[in-house]
C-alpha cells in the first residue's frame, strides 16, 4: 500500500481578523493532529512577501500506509461529531478552497526551519516517479543549505494543476536564491510552472 499526502489550500474568510484567523486555524489543525496521530502535519504555512499563487495558506498532511480509504475514515469522523470542537470554529474563520491527494516522491520531513521555498511543477512526457525523485534529490544535494521537506505528485486528477509540488525548508530567505536561480535544465524530468515563498503559519509576511 502506498502512503498518502493530502494538501488543503486554505484562505481567510472575509471580515475575519488576522489574529482570530491564526488562533482558530492553529487550534483546529493542532486539535486534529493531537487526536488523530496517524495524520502527520508536515507543513502548516502561509504565503509570504506575496510570492506565489493563491490561496495563501497550505496545510500538508502525511498518512503512512494509507490510500484514499483514509478519506472514508475522515468522513466517518466528521459525521460522528467527534471533530466538532475544533472543526466548527475553523469553518467560521477559514475556507478550504481546494484540496488534493498526492503520492509522495520522497519521504516527507516535517518543516522546522520557519521559511520555505516551493515549486509547482509538471512532469515531462515519459517521466517516472523515480525520475522526479532523483531530480529533486539532486538539486537538494547541490544546495545543502536547503532541506527538502516535501516532494509529491498528484493522484490522477484529484487536485488542482499543476500536478507536482516540492517544498524546501530555509534558514534564511537568501538560501532560496541558489535553488531558484538554478531551476531546471533541458532533459530534466520536470518543468517548473510557478514558485512560492512560505513561512510557518502565523509568521507569514502579508
Amino acid at each position: 500500500m502506498s502512503d498518502l499526502i493530502y494538501i488543503e489550500y486554505i484562505s481567510r474568510r472575509p471580515g475575519v481578523g488576522l489574529h482570530e484567523f491564526h488562533t482558530v486555524v492553529s487550534g483546529g489543525q493542532t486539535g486534529w493532529a493531537g487526536g488523530y496521530a496517524d495524520d502527520v502535519a508536515v507543513l502548516s504555512v502561509g504565503r509570504s512577501w506575496r510570492m506565489g499563487p493563491e490561496p495563501e495558506y497550505l496545510q500538508v498532511w502525511y498518512t503512512r500506509d494509507a490510500g484514499l480509504e483514509r478519506i472514508d475514515f475522515w468522513e466517518e469522523t466528521f459525521r460522528s461529531g467527534d471533530a466538532d470542537a475544533f472543526e466548527e470554529p475553523f469553518r467560521l474563520a477559514a475556507r478550504i478552497d481546494r484540496a488534493g491527494c498526492y503520492d509522495p516522491l520522497v519521504e516527507p520531513v516535517i518543516g522546522s526551519r520557519g521559511r520555505y521555498y516551493a515549486e509547482w511543477f509538471e512532469p515531462t512526457e515519459g517521466a517516472t516517479a523515480e525520475d522526479l525523485a532523483a531530480s529533486l534529490r539532486g538539486r537538494t544535494e547541490r544546495q545543502p543549505e536547503c532541506e527538502l521537506n516535501l516532494a509529491c505528485l498528484r493522484i490522477g486528477h484529484l487536485g488542482p494543476d499543476p500536478r507536482g509540488l516540492a517544498v524546501w525548508g530555509l534558514e534564511r530567505w537568501a538560501d532560496a536564491e541558489g535553488i531558484a536561480r538554478a531551476g531546471t535544465a533541458p532533459g530534466d524530468p520536470l518543468r517548473v510552472v510557478a514558485a512560492s515563498l512560505y513561512a510557518d503559519f502565523g509568521s507569514e509576511q502579508l
